[in-house]
């Protein structure tokens, strides 16, 4: 008996000893500044993603495509079927990191979000940005593509 207690004991401190504390380990995030940092450390500077919004915003065929530059900013959007669209249907991870801070300093704000555990971007996020305010709410559904 107290050779597997001893054999058990061994594998959980085994197990705590093997992980490691590289930012780039897949894991689940719950804080801003964590998730972020892991975006970072990814260093990807150009990237194509797609997003699905639920909101008070129009007509729009979703998913739709949006190609980044290094700087941040969106260079071009696609809906569903391949039409150009107007850049500002769409939203940076860069952006998007920017709002959930902006957010977080308001007391009349509420909001729900899910990090990618690879790459730490946010892939789902919940806003009521202004809890008095009617049809500002949104649900934003992101999905880095390369």
């Amino acid at each position: 008996m107290n050779t597997r207690v001893a054999l058990l004991f061994s594998l959980v401190i085994g197990l705590f000893a093997c992980s490691d504390g590289n930012i780039l380990t897949p894991r689940n995030f719950t804080r801003l500044d964590e998730a972020e940092a892991r975006w970072k450390a990814h260093g990807i500077k150009q990237y194509t993603l797609t997003q699905r919004r639920s909101c008070f915003c129009g007509p729009l065929a979703f998913p739709i495509t949006l190609q980044i530059d290094s700087a941040g900013k969106i260079v071009r959007a696609r809906d569903a079927k391949g039409d150009s669209i107007n850049t500002a249907f769409g939203t940076s991870i860069e952006s998007i990191f920017a709002n959930i801070r902006a957010m977080q300093s308001r007391t009349d704000a509420s909001f729900e979000v899910r990090y990618d555990s690879v790459y730490g971007y946010p892939r789902f996020l919940s806003a009521d940005p202004i809890k008095q305010a009617i049809d500002d709410e949104y649900v934003l559904e992101t999905m880095l593509v390369r």
